[in-house]
């Protein structure tokens, strides 16, 4: 499954704020906005971003009162994100401050696989250069179906260029 976050800001002390997990079907299995547990502000730069306030989440849910709703989505399954160690680090983050659910499944980076795929060296980090997610609209729902359309892309073009490679090489 493929699950994307906001959150109220980019350091140790952030949360959750949206929250989306959809399979490779691009069924929602869940989607929801978030209230900060111990947060009592959202940076400017991320409410620029995103656009979500503390107002519009001030009716919303706590991540702890999500735990059996979050279990039910996620359960031990394999967790895609567009940059994994960015959403396991909130996702750990807002658990310790709030309890809920801690998934079990492994996480798995769709943005370090598009780098790769897309094969442009970055000498300064010795590694391929981290791309932007394509059609990135900065909610989390926008962005999980906006990586599941750039998993099959990916897998699409694979296949394209093997079947190329195969009818040349003949």
């Amino acid at each position: 499954m493929v699950l994307d976050t906001e959150t109220t800001g980019l350091g140790e002390t952030d949360e959750i704020i949206q929250l989306a997990v959809v399979d490779l079907d691009s069924n929602v299995l869940f989607y929801e906005n978030v209230k900060p547990t111990k947060r009592k502000r959202i940076s400017k730069d991320a409410i620029a971003v995103h656009g979500l306030t503390m107002e519009t989440l001030a009716g919303c849910r706590t991540f702890f009162e999500l735990a059996i709703p979050l279990r039910r989505a996620i359960g031990r399954k394999t967790i895609i994100t567009y940059n994994a160690a960015f959403d396991m680090r909130l996702y750990g983050q807002s658990y310790q401050l709030a309890g809920g659910f801690l998934p079990r499944g492994t996480w798995e980076c769709a943005m370090l696989e598009y780098a790769k795929f897309v094969g442009e060296w970055n000498d300064y980090h010795g590694g391929y250069k981290w791309q932007k997610l394509p059609s990135a609209e900065h909610s989390a729902l926008a962005d999980c179906l906006a990586t599941v359309e750039l998993i099959y892309s990916m897998a699409r073009s694979v296949k394209l260029k093997h079947w190329y490679e195969f009818w040349v090489s003949r």
